[in-house]
């Protein structure tokens, strides 16, 4: 595969969120910390207010001797300290403060560094899915009988953006959030293995249009000499990824999930995003 096809594939799975690994090539050999950690967030700004809530918030955390790559999600209704509005939900940092506020709450939380950050609107996901041309999930019977967006696709299914967008976001079964956040980690194979299929090479200028446009980072520009070594050290069918539980309870009407701080010391600590 050429690098410029390889590059795309990259630019496209930032676009998408989960896929922040491409990454990598903006490590310097030169930092003394052996990971980078990535904040990915996904604004849901249904309700036409300036900032939506972040409704999608996961750590990505790379080694850079191995390309080892952890996957840390936190559901949205996480209850947070956030700095300067008290305890609230996590979803809450951004919309209140702004990504500096958001990445502040997930440090303090979580107790590890941030090294950048990857914001993307959901509404840019279902575009960059149509660009695609649809990707390909595993729906589960439950969820494909209770979404009307789905119409009917059970199994595995290929989804065109607002299919896809209206999987992961149903979350009313059993599972709760939880499951709702299962269900990105999911797509994210998918996404990277369609924004790496040659068949959507023809699809470049359009896909790197979106991505100018709709997503905000602070990473340095792209190091393309470097993609060969990540196409090749990049393996997230082993790669490790966790999701913060808890307790779930209703206070004053609202729902929150208490996390296990517990629990999630021995997350942050097994994905190892503190070394």
């Amino acid at each position: 595969m050429k690098n410029w096809q390889k590059l795309l594939g990259i630019l496209s799975l930032i676009i998408i969120i989960g896929v922040a690994l491409s990454f990598l090539v903006f490590i310097n050999e030169s930092e003394s910390s052996e990971r980078i950690n990535i904040l990915l967030l996904g604004s849901d700004d249904r309700t036409g207010q300036m900032r939506g809530n972040t409704d999608s918030m996961s750590v990505l955390s790379i080694d850079k001797n191995t390309t080892e790559v952890s996957l840390l999600s936190i559901p949205r209704d996480t209850r947070v300290d956030i700095p300067g509005r008290g305890v609230d939900k996590i979803n809450s940092a951004y919309p209140y403060g702004d990504i500096d506020t958001t990445i502040e709450t997930v440090e303090n939380f979580l107790d590890i560094r941030i090294d950048y950050y990857i914001l993307v609107d959901f509404k840019e996901f279902k575009e960059m899915v149509d660009t695609l041309g649809g990707i390909t999930l595993d729906v589960e019977p439950h969820v494909a009988s209770a979404v009307p967006e789905l119409h009917g696709k059970s199994g595995i299914s290929r989804l065109n953006g607002e299919e896809a967008l209206a999987y992961l976001r149903f979350r009313f079964d059993e599972d709760a959030d939880p499951g709702r956040v299962r269900r990105h980690q999911k797509a994210i194979q998918s996404i990277i293995q369609e924004t790496l299929n040659p068949s959507n090479i023809s699809n470049a200028p359009a896909i790197l249009n979106q991505l100018r446009k709709n997503v905000r980072t602070n990473i340095p520009p792209l190091e393309a000499t470097l993609i060969d070594t990540l196409i090749q050290g990049y393996d997230i069918e082993n790669s490790k990824t966790a999701v913060i539980t808890g307790e779930w309870v209703t206070i004053n009407g609202i729902v929150y999930l208490i996390p296990d701080m517990d629990k999630t010391e021995e997350m942050v600590v097994e994905l190892g995003l503190r070394k």
